[in-house]
This record gives C-alpha cells, structure tokens and sequence, in this order.
C-alpha cells in the first residue's frame, strides 16, 4: 500500500462531506516476528471500556459468482446477518454451510438469483463452503468491532473515521502458531499515526 498517496486520498475525502472532516484516522504497520509473510492479517480496534460498546446490527452481502465467493474474507459482529446471493451467470446451484464453533449451519440449496440467510450471535471465526463445488470456501469473522483493516500481508494499515477515546488496537491472526501483542492508544483532538503492532510466535 502506497500509504502518503492513501492519507491524500483520505484526507480529500473528507473534504468533500463537511460531517466527516474532523474524523480521526489511525496509522501504522504491522511487524511479523521472523519477517514471516503471514496472510490476511486483519487490524481492528476494541474500546478500553467495553460497556461503551454499542453496535448496531448490520446486513452483510457476499455474492457467489465464477462458483466464487466475493468476498471470501468477511469481518462481522455478533448479531449481524450475512446474506448470500447467487448472481451466477448461467443457471448454477450452491449449497453453503458451515461446520465451524462460530456458527454451524446448512442453508440448503440455492439456484440462481436466490438469497440464502444466517444470522451470527457470537464472536469468533470459522469457514464456509458449497457442498456442490469443492473449491468454494470463505471464512467469516466476528469481532466487537467496526473499525477493522485487512492486509494481504504484514505492512502499513490505516483504520479512518474513528471517534475519539480509549481504544484497544489488535491484529487478528489465522496462523495457529502467531499471536498479536495489543496496545492501547487514546485518540484525543488529533489522529494517531506511526503505530507499531507487533505479531509474535506462541
């Protein structure tokens, strides 16, 4: 990521909607011990004081074409729904479903068009697939959150819009064997840049 040419691009962004030009942004990178490439990484902030939190339910969409889910990787909430739409070209089927501790579930098959339903109602994270088409698989994570970032690989991340206060800065890690160190931060008057998340092994 081109981060100087993002903060411009966000920064005039801002400009143009008057309700959001004194959000706060938070910038930085994620450091990998050993340098490892991990994948999909996922930055996210969780207030100090967890009896402020107070999430909306929200609707999430993935669409199922190309015997594709777009997207594969979906950050929720607990309480949030997540609708799947198979807006195949041509006249194919898909059977999603889960077997993960997050959320088991069969929806049954769905021919084109159709909008498949589950509802989430706890945080964690799993895997989801088609039964018809074996390399069809996506993974949905629940978190207290709606700040969040996901990276391709470790780097530079840059979370925007967030209201000022106490926050818990964490990195959601897939690879069993890592971990993140979360730190604490306090987004005051001004944004809070050049912060470091450290990733370690286990």
């Amino acid at each position: 990521m081109n981060l100087p040419f993002f903060k411009s691009f966000l920064f005039t962004f801002l400009l143009s909607f008057p309700a959001l030009a004194n959000a706060h942004h938070l910038s930085g990178k994620v450091v990998v011990e050993g340098e490892k490439n991990l994948k999909n990484l996922i930055v996210y902030l969780e207030p100090a004081d967890s009896s402020k939190l107070k999430l909306q339910p929200k609707l999430h969409k993935i669409m199922q074409k190309g015997r594709q889910f777009n997207p594969n990787i979906i950050v929720v909430s607990p309480g949030d729904k997540i609708q799947f739409l198979n807006d195949e070209d041509r006249e194919i089927d898909h059977n999603i479903y889960s077997l993960s501790r997050l959320k088991n579930f069969d929806l049954g098959l769905g021919e084109r068009g159709s909008i498949l339903e589950v509802s989430l109602d706890k945080k964690g994270y799993g895997n989801f697939y088609c039964s018809v088409h074996k390399l069809m698989e996506g993974r949905m994570i629940s978190l207290d959150t709606r700040h969040f970032a996901i990276l391709e690989k470790p780097g530079n991340f840059i979370l925007p819009n967030v209201p000022p206060g106490e926050w818990i800065v964490k990195v959601f890690v897939f690879h069993k064997r890592y971990k993140s160190i979360p730190i604490k931060i306090t987004l005051g008057n001004s944004s809070h840049e050049n912060v470091e998340l450290k990733v370690v092994k286990k």
